[in-house]
């Protein structure tokens, strides 16, 4: 199990790459403010429809709301409520965004990202190539820092970035 964001549900799901999110990760669990801003608010985004089916998914809602107080306000309402619930239930925390990741990790909790997910496939053999889902997640506008993020990872997976890439700073 694990906790998620809607960050990179909305990512995988507009790339056409929600079901090998739920292979790697299997059941994953968002809070009532994930749920709210995945199908109600962003009914017609990629992913609403296999959310509200609860594909793959599941909603939770916190037990202890007040600590909410204890996380800084220039969190999302969702990114709080998803890393409270990973605390309490002891499970990793699916987020890619710099100031929740690091709001989690000062709390002890497990961080994981996209990233992370796409390292998962594969190794284990579900993908061949983390480059192109790495395009097409930029190509929508997701980002990752190319020198400090992108680059170090590609080359952990034995990728690299093509010559004709321009080098970003």
């Amino acid at each position: 199990m694990i906790i998620a964001d809607a960050g990179p549900i909305i990512a995988f799901a507009r790339v056409g790459r929600l079901a090998l999110l739920q292979q790697v990760v299997g059941e994953f669990v968002v809070p009532d403010a994930v749920y709210e801003e995945l199908v109600v608010k962003g009914g017609d985004r990629a992913g609403a429809a296999e959310v509200r089916r609860g594909e793959g998914m599941r909603r939770h809602t916190l037990r202890n709301r007040q600590a909410l107080t204890q996380l800084p306000r220039s969190l999302a309402q969702g990114e709080r409520e998803a890393l409270l619930l990973a605390e309490e239930e002891g499970a990793p925390l699916l987020v890619d965004e710099r100031k929740a990741r690091e709001a989690a990790e000062q709390r002890g909790v497990e961080v994981v990202g996209s990233l992370w997910v796409l390292k998962e496939a594969k190794q284990r053999g579900m993908i061949l190539a983390v480059r192109p889902i790495i395009a097409e997640l930029l190509a929508i506008g997701y980002w990752f820092h190319p020198e400090r993020v992108i680059r170090p990872f590609l080359e952990e997976m034995g990728e690299r970035l093509p010559a004709s890439e321009p080098r970003q700073e």
